[in-house]
Formats: C-alpha cells, sequence, structure tokens
C-alpha cells in the first residue's frame, strides 16, 4: 500500500508528461500551420496592395491620356506626354508585379481558375490602355498635326473603346480585389478558429502552458489584424486619391468648356452642336496694348495680360455669361447659352461697362494709356464643340460676324450695339444713336453707342 502514492504520481507524471507532449506536439503543429497562414495572407495582402496600386495608376493612365487630347500648349504637351511616359512605366512595373505575385498564390484549385480567368483578361485590358497611351505619346513625339486626319479620327474613335475598356479594367480589378479580400478574411477566421481549438485543449491541462504557447500566436494574429486594418486604410488613401485626381480631370475639362457640355461630352463623347434663337455676343480689343508689348518686356505683358482677362473672367461669372476665347488682346463672351436667359442682352451690356471700368482701374494703377473697344450683336447663333484631339466650343452665324463687324468699326472706349441690342436694351441703358454706317457684307448699317445705365435701373 505504500507503493500506491508512488505508482499514482509516477501514473500523472507519466500522464502529465504525455500531455505536456501532446501539447507541445499541438503547439508544434499548430505553430507550423499558424506561420503557413499568416504567410498565405501576407501574400494575399500584397496582391491586394499591388491591384490597388495598378488600379490608381492606370486611371492616372486613362486620365493622362485624355489630357494629352486637350488645347494645351506645346510645352505643356510636352510635360503631360513625360508624365504620361512615367505612369506608363509605373504601371508596366506594377503589372510585373501582380503576375509575380499571382504566380506563387495558395488558392485553391477552382478559385485559381476563376482568377486565371480574371488576370487574363486584365492583362489583355492592361495592354490596350498601355497601348493607347504609348499611342497618345507617340502623337505628341511626332508632333503630329491636325492635318493627319485619319489618325485623329481614329483616335476620336478609340475615346469610347479608351473609357469602356477602363471601366471594364476597374470593375475586373475590383473582383479581382474582392476575391483576394474574401481569401484574407477567411485565413483570419482560420486563424481564429485554430486558437480557440488550442487554448481549449492547453487549458485543460494547464493554464500557464495555454498562454506561454499561445502567446506568441496571439501576437501574430494581432499582427495580422493590423495588417488588414492598414490595408483598409490604404484603400480608403486610394479611393481618396482617385477621387482628387477626378476631379483635377473635371477642372482641366471646365477650363475649355462650360459645365453643361462637359457633361454632355463626358456621357456622350460625340460632335456636339446646337442652335440658339436668341444671345448677346461680345467682341472686345483691348486698344494700345499691341503698342504697349514693344515697350515692356514679354513676361510682364503676359502679366498684365493675365491680370486683366481674369478680371473678365470674374465678372463674365459674376454676370452669368459664359467666355468663349481670347484670341491675342481680344475677348470674346455671350449672354443665353448654354442656359438661356431672357436679359441676356441686359447681361453683357452690364458687363460692357465693368469691363470698362476694369481698363480705367488699370489705367489709373499702372500709369497706362489703354482702352477697350466693345461691339455687340444680339440673334441666332450655332454653338458647339469642335476637335478631335484639342476640344474648343465655339459659335458660329451672322449674328456672331456682324457682333465682330461692331467692335472693329467702333472708336476706342466706345460700346457699339446693333439695333437688334437696342431694341432689348433701350429702356435700361442711356443710350446715344450713331447713325447708319457701312458694314462690310451688310450695306449700311443703324448702330447705337451705350453710355451708361438709367439711374432708375438696378445695376
Amino acid at each position: 500500500m505504500k507503493n500506491l502514492p508512488e505508482n499514482t504520481s509516477r501514473r500523472l507524471t507519466i500522464l502529465y508528461i504525455s500531455s505536456l507532449g501532446a501539447i507541445a506536439t499541438l503547439a508544434i503543429m499548430g505553430q507550423f500551420r499558424i506561420q503557413r497562414l499568416l504567410n498565405e495572407q501576407n501574400l494575399d495582402i500584397q496582391v491586394i496592395t499591388a491591384a490597388q496600386r495598378q488600379q490608381l495608376v492606370s486611371q492616372q493612365l486613362v486620365k493622362s491620356t485624355l489630357a494629352l487630347g486637350l488645347p494645351l500648349a506645346d510645352d505643356t504637351k510636352q510635360e503631360h506626354a513625360a508624365h504620361l511616359q512615367n505612369i506608363i512605366q509605373s504601371a508596366e512595373s506594377w503589372q510585373q508585379r501582380l503576375v509575380a505575385l499571382q504566380t506563387a498564390t495558395h488558392l485553391s484549385g477552382q478559385q485559381q481558375q476563376q482568377v486565371q480567368a480574371m488576370t487574363t483578361d486584365l492583362s489583355h485590358q492592361y495592354e490596350a490602355l498601355v497601348r493607347a497611351a504609348k499611342a497618345a505619346v507617340a502623337d505628341v513625339s511626332t508632333e503630329n498635326p491636325s492635318g493627319n486626319g485619319q489618325a485623329q479620327r481614329q483616335n476620336m474613335d478609340d475615346i469610347d473603346q479608351l473609357l469602356e475598356t477602363e471601366r471594364a479594367f476597374i470593375n475586373d480589378m475590383d473582383q479581382l480585389i474582392l476575391a483576394y479580400n474574401q481569401q484574407v478574411a477567411l485565413e483570419a477566421n482560420n486563424l481564429k478558429r485554430l486558437e480557440h481549438s488550442l487554448f481549449l485543449v492547453t487549458i485543460t491541462v494547464l493554464i500557464l502552458e495555454g498562454c506561454l504557447i499561445f502567446r506568441p500566436a496571439t501576437r501574430k494574429i494581432y499582427q495580422a489584424l493590423d495588417a488588414l486594418k492598414q490595408s483598409l486604410q490604404e484603400t480608403q488613401q486610394t479611393a481618396a486619391q482617385l477621387a482628387i485626381e477626378q476631379q483635377k480631370s473635371e477642372n482641366l475639362l471646365l477650363n475649355i468648356l462650360p459645365q453643361p457640355i462637359a457633361q454632355r461630352l463626358k456621357q456622350e463623347p460625340q460632335a456636339i452642336a446646337d442652335g440658339f434663337p436668341n444671345v448677346t455676343v461680345l467682341f472686345a480689343d483691348i486698344v494700345g496694348f499691341t503698342q504697349l508689348s514693344t515697350q515692356i518686356s514679354p513676361e510682364k505683358l503676359v502679366s498684365l495680360l493675365n491680370n486683366i482677362f481674369s478680371a473678365f473672367d470674374q465678372l463674365v461669372e459674376k454676370h452669368g455669361l459664359e467666355k468663349i476665347k481670347t484670341i491675342g488682346d481680344a475677348y470674346m463672351a455671350v449672354g443665353g447659352l448654354p442656359e438661356p436667359r431672357a436679359d441676356h442682352a441686359q447681361a453683357v451690356v452690364m458687363f460692357a461697362l465693368d469691363i470698362q471700368t476694369v481698363i480705367d482701374k488699370f489705367n489709373w494703377e499702372t500709369g497706362h494709356n489703354l482702352s477697350i473697344r466693345i461691339g455687340i450683336n444680339s440673334g441666332p447663333v450655332v454653338a458647339g464643340v469642335i476637335g478631335i484631339k484639342k476640344y474648343i466650343y465655339d459659335l458660329w452665324g451672322d449674328t456672331v460676324n456682324t457682333a465682330s463687324r461692331m467692335e472693329s468699326h467702333g472708336t476706342p472706349g466706345m460700346i457699339q450695339i446693333t439695333e437688334s441690342t437696342f431694341q432689348l436694351i433701350q429702356h435700361q441703358f442711356h443710350i446715344e444713336p450713331i447713325g447708319q454706317i457701312a458694314i462690310k457684307g451688310k450695306g449700311q448699317m443703324m448702330t447705337y453707342r451705350v453710355i451708361d445705365i438709367l439711374k432708375f435701373s438696378k445695376r
């Protein structure tokens, strides 16, 4: 009987050692399994990061390719082309990294087939995007002018295909990222289940032993969760960057096209032309600026002209008008389009009076002696977008030509208007008749001079 406690102790010791051995075996096996899951999870996260980066770079590639079609100065276009070339190199680098990561994938057979199919589609779409970008860079490098009509028409036809390829590429890349995100989530769940299983086995024998075994595993799990959190933050940052790039593209397009026209062009990239039965067109020419160009440096000349036209642009926005273009020191604006308005003539004449004030203020501040000659006419016009790679919103029609004649036949400091404009504003402004003048292509026309707004009218 004396040997009973000793035998029991020996059995308990053997059982304890066996239990510890089993726990150790389970722990070792568990550690190997955890490490494998962590490696797989790390690979998935790298694939997700590479895919998101390639998605961002590809969108930048498309936006920069389209931006090369905008009416930019040669130097600016060369800078854009160089920037696009850098984006192409970055895209190719990330594409190679993405392909290399996917060759090391650990997905199951069915998942591997699905991912391989998506990867094949993405490769075709990516190659199409890169080809389009390289073609755009090649066009700039060869300085291919508008004389190559067939190539430009082909480029215009390719815009739809390029945007469609971009959408398909983004959608397929989202599907690829989703597949790997789901795999990461599944691996995280597997890690959690493995942790709980090992913890339950260990706690039945010795809590301390369990803590010693699973503490490293728990630490690695939290590291994996931190990696997932970091991936989410990077995804959010990517989305924010995409929004910024989108806004930059929107602003660039709005610099040359009215907002409603820009929206239509994005939705339907084809020729846009609209008829407007009643608008008012203004031409203004800064008299004395050409002579001033011989007296000051080109940089200062451009700076002065930019200051004047910037003030004009602010007044265009204030009066709800649309700036059409500037040619040298001439400025063209219109009221009543693209959104029709009943008081288009009044708004344009108010704008004319205000830009006279701008010139007077400029002379007072700088000591120069400039004046402005303004011509205004009202009537029907055709407005639309012309150009294939360089867009411009312009006006056509007899109304436009007559407004230009009003400006060229006027005198410095004068706002000269036609009979049609006079009939629309005669009760709001102080107007003096000039009389019949000979207008090229029109014969004798009755014209008027706008002096100021009547006191009882609201300015």
